[in-house]
């Protein structure tokens, strides 16, 4: 399963000239190279830029008409960045141009490729980036909705569903125990309050890794929440990888586990495997091909590890 790329991009050379002209004028020369990010999902343009002087640009670039809401992403990117300010781990933004249609943001360039969790040492840096920055932003600098507020309802995938619906019936095990995963997943709301600044969408393909510096990309979904979370929804998308460990054992490779309650972790665990399970079995979303294998491929990690949570006596 690639879990670093959506195979949606726009190319620089699918902009409209005046798109790219202006992208050049916010860069401050001419552009001589394009090359498009392998990782993520949007179907917008992200793309290094090999500027006519010799410097390097990250360039962000999305229509209205791209794909559904991107354009709101992006906008709502820029805006979580202005307030962040230069930040440890956070990209620099330079620049951005928003004319009602298209939204640009350029960005520092930042060496190095997304870790690979399949490498016990890039596995461990990227871990190791969880922590410092539940650290760092613990409390949160910046004001943001919550974590239940910013994911309204789409952790309610369960109290939606029904037995024998496609979703439900993906996993056996869901199936079998639908109405005490759904009693489970009702409390996430609560389980997951906290004052921590939560990214909201940190998978690996969201982080940089050059050398021992990670970067973190993606600033769209900020929200505040306990300083466990971003590390608890990535554990599915971890464990896709061939060699990671069991997702109860790579969610204890962190320190984060020990200062979650794990009747919680468990609760926001359940309601996780609903939302990805239910999304998964929606129609595909055309400029967005692979998001419905995406998701469920992470669905049915999170309801392995639900099991082996509610067996082992930890919901």
């Amino acid at each position: 399963m690639d879990v670093h790329g959506g195979r949606s991009r726009l190319a620089w050379s699918d902009l409209p000239s005046a798109v790219r002209s202006r992208i050049e004028e916010l860069a401050g020369a001419r552009i001589v190279e394009a090359t498009t990010a392998l990782g993520g999902f949007s179907p917008g343009l992200a793309s290094t830029l090999t500027l006519a002087d010799g410097r390097t640009v990250f360039a962000k670039a999305v229509a209205t008409d791209t794909g559904p809401g991107s354009s709101e992403l992006l906008r709502r990117e820029r805006s979580n960045l202005e307030r962040l300010g230069e930040r440890p781990f956070a990209s620099r933004m330079l620049a951005a141009h928003d004319d009602g249609d298209w939204v640009v943001v350029l960005f520092d360039h930042v060496p190095g490729h997304a870790p690979r969790p399949s490498d016990r040492a890039e596995r461990a840096r990227m871990i190791r980036a969880y922590e410092e920055v539940a650290a760092s932003f613990t409390p949160s600098p910046i004001a943001a909705a919550t974590f239940a507020e910013a994911s309204d309802r789409s952790l309610d995938r369960w109290n939606e569903a029904a037995p024998g619906d496609p979703g439900v019936e993906l996993d056996p095990w869901i199936s079998a125990n639908f109405d005490l995963v759904r009693t489970i997943a009702s409390r996430w709301r609560d389980a997951s309050a906290g004052d921590a600044l939560v990214h909201g969408d940190l998978r690996a393909d969201n982080m940089l890794l050059d050398g021992d510096t990670v970067t973190i990309v993606d600033w769209t979904e900020v929200c505040i929440g306990a300083p466990w979370v971003d590390w608890t929804l990535a554990v599915p998308s971890v464990c896709l990888f061939p060699g990671t460990p069991a997702p109860e054992d790579a969610f204890r490779e962190s320190s984060l586990a020990a200062i979650a309650p794990p009747a919680d972790v468990t609760s926001l665990v359940a309601a996780a495997a609903g939302y990805f399970l239910c999304s998964s079995a929606l129609p595909v979303i055309p400029a967005l091909p692979t998001l419905r294998d995406f998701q469920r491929e992470q669905g049915l990690v999170a309801a392995l590890w639900l099991q082996s949570r509610v067996e082992a006596g930890l919901a």
